[in-house]
Formats: structure tokens, C-alpha cells, sequence
């Protein structure tokens, strides 16, 4: 994705977390008020890191994945806020959305899911019905921490900016306007991103990287790309996901029910661009 500025003047600052590079683009011309803006932001994912990363020995994610059967864990309140939306997702998805699937993604790589996780709705807790199941945040882990920034900022009473996580998802929020463009292998295409977040999914930089819930890797056909525009960060990231993996049918059958979703464009295997229906 390609970012034009609208008018500014514009400050940007940018923090390594998670594996990728975060930046904050802050409408302001004091740029000392703007580093300190972000300096509380990039402290914020610093926190949220080390709750969420699976590769983190002293995380909840890395506790929670070491729990044994009949074993529960009261977890912060950030990883259970993050959790509940991961598992909305799973639901709303079919199934397609599925942070529990980790042990498909290790070097160890097993040949088939088992075992149980159970989060508790009403406190932060979870607990392990049965071992086997490895959670692995990803990219909604990525898309939460934006969101939490992003409320960080309206409660400082910043007016625009723009937030990414890396070049595959930004959030923009306040009064500007932002013009994206959506660059295929044969076309682009460019969208206004204002109050909403935009997330892509694909093959083109990590490789064939996106792990099927429920079926074997020879058994898939997937999309070029996908890019999905919705009302938070966890959502567009969690949404792309699930699209990208996603036959037509299942999108249709899904994407109908999601008030919440703004936009959808697939790149299909043949590089045309195209608007799904949603029911």
C-alpha cells in the first residue's frame, strides 16, 4: 500500500514492536509536543508487547500456552480484552479466524489441531480443558495495539493522525482525509481512508505465510490479496484473514452478517481487483 499525505503539516515517528515497525503520523507543527505524544503511545505497545507476544518466555500468551489440563490463569486485562475480540472474530468468521492454531505455524509443526482453551466471558481468566492448543496473536495482536493507541490519542484530544503497523495495516482517525493505494501484481486502485481502519492480507512480502484452520496446504487455493476496511484495527486485521482464506461462498455467507465492515477488495489468482458480494 502506497500513503498520500493530505494537508498538514505533519509530524511522524516510528518504534520497532512486534516484529514490524509502528508509525504515527500526528497533524501538529509543534514537534516536540508530537514526540512526547507518540513517546506515551510507543510506551503503551511496549506494555501491550510484552502481555501479547507469543515469543515473550514471560507474557500471558507464552503462560497461557504452557498451561496444563484443568489449569486457569488470570490473565491482564489487555490480553483478555484482546482475546474476546480474537475469539468475536472466530465466531463471526466460521471458524476461519483462529489465533489458537499456532502449533500449525511452529518449526515443530504438528499434523493436526487438538486440544481445548476456555476464556472466561465475565472475568479475566482462561483455562486449559485440554493441552494442544498454541495461541499466536498475529496480526490482530498488531491491529488491538493500534486500536489502544488510538484511544490513547482521543483521550490527550489529538485530532488527526494516522497509525500504522507496518505497511499492512493503518488506522486513521480525526478529519483528514487519506488516499491509499491498493497495488496488485497487474492494477491498482486508490480508497479514502477517514475514521476507519485498512488492513491487507496476501502472499506478496512474507510468502506463503497464512495457515488454513481446517484444511492441509495442497488442499487450498487462495487470492493474490486481500484488503479490508472496517471500524477498528482489530477487525479490518482479523477480517483479512479470514477473506483471504475464505472461498467465495464462505465470504459471502460471512461478510453479510458484519455491520461493522466498510469495504472488501480481493485481487484475485488472475490479478483482477474485485468488490465481493455481502449478501
Amino acid at each position: 500500500m502506497s500513503i498520500s499525505l493530505p494537508a498538514g503539516p505533519w509530524q511522524m515517528h516510528t518504534h520497532p514492536a512486534m516484529n514490524t515497525l509502528f508509525a504515527i503520523r500526528l497533524k501538529m507543527a509543534d514537534e516536540r509536543k508530537s514526540a512526547a505524544l507518540a513517546g506515551e503511545c510507543f510506551r503503551q505497545l511496549e506494555n501491550l508487547e510484552s502481555l501479547l507476544s507469543r515469543y515473550r518466555e514471560d507474557s500471558d500468551i507464552s503462560a497461557v500456552n504452557n498451561l496444563r489440563a484443568g489449569e486457569s490463569l488470570l490473565l491482564h486485562e489487555e490480553t483478555w480484552s484482546c482475546l474476546r475480540i480474537a475469539l468475536e472474530a472466530h465466531a463471526m468468521t466460521a471458524g476461519l479466524f483462529d489465533v489458537t492454531i499456532g502449533s500449525l505455524t511452529a518449526p515443530e509443526r504438528t499434523a493436526e489441531l487438538h486440544g481445548r482453551l476456555s476464556l472466561n466471558p465475565d472475568r479475566p481468566e482462561i483455562t486449559c480443558i485440554e493441552p494442544g492448543r498454541q495461541i499466536d496473536l498475529g496480526a490482530i495482536g498488531k491491529g488491538y495495539a493500534l486500536d489502544r493507541m488510538a484511544d490513547t490519542l482521543r483521550e490527550l484530544e489529538v485530532g488527526d493522525f494516522l497509525l500504522s503497523a507496518g505497511a499492512s495495516t493503518h488506522l486513521a482517525l480525526g478529519d483528514a482525509t487519506w488516499p491509499m493505494e491498493l497495488i496488485g501484481d497487474s492494477e491498482s486502485r486508490t480508497i479514502e481512508l477517514q475514521n476507519n481502519s485498512l488492513s491487507a492480507s496476501g502472499t506478496g512480502i512474507q510468502g506463503n505465510h497464512i495457515i488454513h484452520p481446517f484444511l492441509k496446504p495442497e488442499e487450498t487455493s487462495f487470492p493474490r490479496r486481500v484488503w479490508v476496511v472496517a471500524n477498528s484495527a482489530a477487525l479490518s486485521d482479523a477480517l483479512s484473514t479470514a477473506c483471504f482464506l475464505a472461498t467465495s461462498e464462505e465470504r459471502e455467507k460471512f461478510l453479510s452478517a458484519i455491520p461493522d465492515l466498510a469495504d472488501i477488495i480481493v485481487e484475485d489468482r488472475d490479478g483482477n481487483m474485485i468488490h465481493p458480494t455481502r449478501g
